[in-house]
């Protein structure tokens, strides 16, 4: 008899397991969006426009879950106060209310523990529709490219406020 292999679940069924819908959603903009989206950085207006367009593409999970409203969260090595903005984002936490991101531009890291502590790194892109419920206990960081742009719903912005766990969580490797 061979050696048994390992079996490793899969990143969708183990972050299935734990409450995360994790779908990619091609992004196919009209030229102007996509020119908007290429910009490193957005104005008021221009993160207005793009939360217009790609917001009306959400619109049946808004009303489903809840979500009263929504934003465009920019972050890239421009940003004031990125690394201490990484720095709080990449500690274990959770939030009172779901933490929605449809990813628009640019890449990121997500951790997901289990309840045994296991924690599934995951890399989101472009397309990427992530929502992770109430009490799921995760952390973000970005990659080295250091840029992405997000869509966020909410329900209730006061529910996104971290609940920090204190667990201790090594740096986070980009999956493979």
């Amino acid at each position: 008899m061979g050696a048994l292999a390992s079996h490793r679940v899969s990143d969708a069924d183990f972050v299935a397991a734990i409450g995360v819908q994790w779908q990619h959603r091609p992004l196919a903009p009209e030229p102007g969006l996509a020119a908007l989206l290429a910009q490193a950085q957005l104005d008021d207006g221009g993160k207005a426009t793009v939360v217009q367009a790609v917001g009306m593409l959400v619109v049946d999970e808004c009303v489903a879950h809840g979500y009263h409203s929504m934003d465009l969260v920019v972050l890239h090595p421009g940003t004031p106060g990125l690394d201490e903005a990484l720095e709080r984002f990449d500690k274990p936490h959770t939030h009172a209310d779901d933490e929605v991101r449809y990813i628009l531009e640019g890449e990121g890291l997500f951790g997901f523990f289990d309840a045994g502590g296991q924690e599934r790194v995951l890399r989101v892109q472009p397309g990427d529709y992530l929502r992770i419920p109430a009490g799921v206990e995760h952390r973000f960081t970005l990659t080295a490219t250091r840029r992405i742009k997000a869509l966020r719903l909410f329900a209730d912005t006061a529910g996104w406020v971290a609940q920090y766990t204190q667990r201790p969580a090594a740096a986070m490797e980009v999956p493979a």
